[in-house]
């Protein structure tokens, strides 16, 4: 083992990135190593991601937590000179439903609650806002002025200039085979060439941080989803400060990028990616094109235009989902020194800044300056024969992540089942 270091970061994505640049700028005394597997930053899942940047969250710490990436972001490239590929677009949440509707009405007392500004819009001022959106087809509009979207690769390799920049070495193409263990605590990492020692190991490897947990008696609740998308042609209307829209109603979400209009849906029938090993990647995921255009068929009658327009790139992914939407944080008692951030749940993204922050304060002052016992690790007890039941419960999240009611949810604000 010749080479030691203070901290090794397994995952080279937007938590991980986000980690190592938040630790960097804590402590630059730190020796920090950033392992990838890829022969290229952001890769995987972080690539796929929409990087939509929503505050209404029916969960305060997920409230702060996403007004402190609206601020970073909003503000790096002034700051570093790198550009994070940030546009503050506003969303707009389109009720095509009565009981959606009613829903949007109490939505305006919950973002003042906490500090997010959102208020109803008329048909006029909708179509001001999203001239795509055909105002006759909906019923009530919530407009949330301060929100945003990043390109998330971008916005990934935007930290990584700067974590370099500060002294963290980036390594890509880097088989971690598994966790060195010694009385009780990490000591490093195996590769598939050697070793490294470090007595902080960061897991932030998406999908695959289960496999890597399970090598030291760790079954990680999670399971990744499929996710597909789609982005038409140009439209040369279109602006790219055109606002999220977001259709809980049709479980879709549509913004601009690349001057066309990106769909995604959270598909009521979610499919579970069952076979994943150390081989998978993200591009192993079969797209449907069925799926794709029948998502696009449900939005028809509210997106006309954007309906008429030819699909210039489907792309599908991995959505890593624990029972109850929440994230899988925090160091494992049992394992000094390791820590585990997974299970995004669709809000990557989102909480992508907060997810940095909080693992550097935790692994710095040893408390991240949150209360985080929502998103213990170790919080289910799924036995090994529970893998079908496991399946089942991260899939049900997935399908009712804009669900008014279904599975035990509120209208989710973006936060699967968070009461509190």
């Amino acid at each position: 083992m010749n080479e030691r270091f203070d901290a090794a970061i397994v995952g080279g994505g937007m938590w991980g990135l986000n980690a190592a640049y938040h630790l960097v700028r804590r402590d630059p005394r730190l020796r920090i190593v950033v392992l990838e597997r890829n022969a290229a930053l952001a890769d995987e899942t972080t690539r796929q991601s929409a990087g939509q940047i929503g505050q209404l969250r029916s969960c305060p710490v997920m409230a702060r937590g996403v007004a402190y990436a609206l601020e970073l972001y909003g503000a790096f490239r002034e700051r570093t000179g790198r550009d994070p590929a940030f546009v503050r677009t506003g969303s707009l949440h389109l009720a095509l439903a009565p009981e959606r509707r009613e829903a949007f009405l109490r939505l305006v007392d919950r973002a003042a609650a906490i500090g997010v500004r959102a208020w109803p819009v008329g048909p006029d001022a909708l179509g001001d806002l999203a001239p795509a959106v055909d105002a006759g087809k909906v019923l009530a509009s919530l407009y949330v002025p301060d929100d945003g979207v990043v390109d998330a690769r971008r916005c990934a390799l935007a930290l990584a200039d700067v974590a370099r920049d500060l002294g963290v070495e980036i390594r890509c193409g880097v088989d971690v085979r598994g966790l060195l263990v010694d009385h009780g605590r990490v000591s490093g990492l195996r590769l598939a060439d050697g070793s490294l020692a470090a007595p902080c190991v960061l897991l932030t490897a998406g999908p695959w941080t289960r496999i890597l947990a399970e090598e030291v008696g760790l079954r990680l609740p999670t399971w990744p989803i499929r996710l597909q998308q789609c982005r038409t042609v140009a439209d040369p209307h279109l602006s790219s400060r055109h606002p999220v829209l977001r259709i809980p109603d049709q479980s879709s979400y549509v913004r601009p990028e690349k001057g066309g209009y990106l769909y995604g849906r959270f598909d009521q029938g979610a499919t579970a990616v069952d076979r994943l090993d150390r081989a998978t990647r993200t591009s192993d995921v079969t797209p449907c094109v069925e799926l794709v255009e029948d998502m696009r068929r449900g939005l028809a009658d509210v997106l006309p235009l954007p309906a008429r327009l030819p699909v210039d790139e489907y792309r599908q992914g991995m959505v890593t989902c624990t029972p109850d939407g929440r994230y899988l944080l925090g160091p494992i008692p049992h394992l000094a020194g390791l820590w585990l951030a997974t299970g995004c749940g669709g809000m990557g993204i989102a909480g992508s800044a907060a997810v940095g922050k909080w693992l550097a304060d935790w692994v710095v002052d040893g408390s991240p300056g949150e209360d985080l016992a929502q998103f213990d690790p170790l919080r289910f007890h799924y036995a090994a024969h529970e893998s079908d039941r496991l399946r089942e419960d991260c899939r049900r999240v997935f399908a009712n992540y804009y669900s008014l009611a279904g599975g035990g949810t509120t209208y989710s604000l973006g936060d699967p089942a968070a009461t509190n």
